[in-house]
């Protein structure tokens, strides 16, 4: 599947059509972008640091993709220092300067409830609006921790072994 980051470049390039209609396709324009789609799809668990809403913030998610995009160095023209990383890896994502447009290939970053307040508060700072405490539940540890409590309940009232066994 195609992230958000390859349609957010200028030009989508799927020469095989690996992912679709064999060709050049424009993209929205939004970041100074072009992405190639390749064999070699990349799939696989993630921890970075944040540049953006917050520098610092760990960010764990899913990356996924089978397209490579690089900057576009003269769509930028002047303005290359309009845009930066969104992590410490610089591949996985890109931010412009005024913090509107963004493109990842971070797949659950909403899950992460500090970066996911951070983001929330930047938003909200530009409504004029207080910014909410920080000190949030962890979604994860909160959705790990019922799943548990689920998992527990239906082994202490179901017996599993004709399931198991099959």
């Amino acid at each position: 599947p195609l992230s958000h980051q390859d349609q957010l470049g200028f030009c989508l390039a799927d020469p095989d059509g690996l992912e679709g209609k064999q060709g050049r396709h424009p993209g929205l324009g939004l970041l100074p972008l072009k992405t190639l789609i390749t064999t070699g799809k990349v799939a696989r668990q993630r921890m970075v640091t944040s540049n953006y809403p917050q520098v610092g913030l760990p960010i764990t998610g899913y990356e996924i993709h089978q397209g490579r995009s690089r900057l576009l160095e003269a769509e930028m023209g002047d303005n290359k220092s309009a845009y930066r990383a969104l992590f410490d890896d610089h591949g996985l994502g890109i931010v412009d300067v005024n913090q509107s447009i963004w493109g990842s290939y971070l797949h659950g970053m909403f899950d992460n409830s500090p970066w996911r307040r951070a983001w929330l508060n930047q938003l909200r700072s530009r409504r004029g609006l207080p910014s909410l405490p920080t000190g949030v539940v962890n979604y994860r540890e909160q959705r790990e921790a019922l799943l548990n409590s689920l998992a527990d309940t239906i082994e202490s009232h179901l017996d599993l072994t004709p399931i198991l066994r099959s």
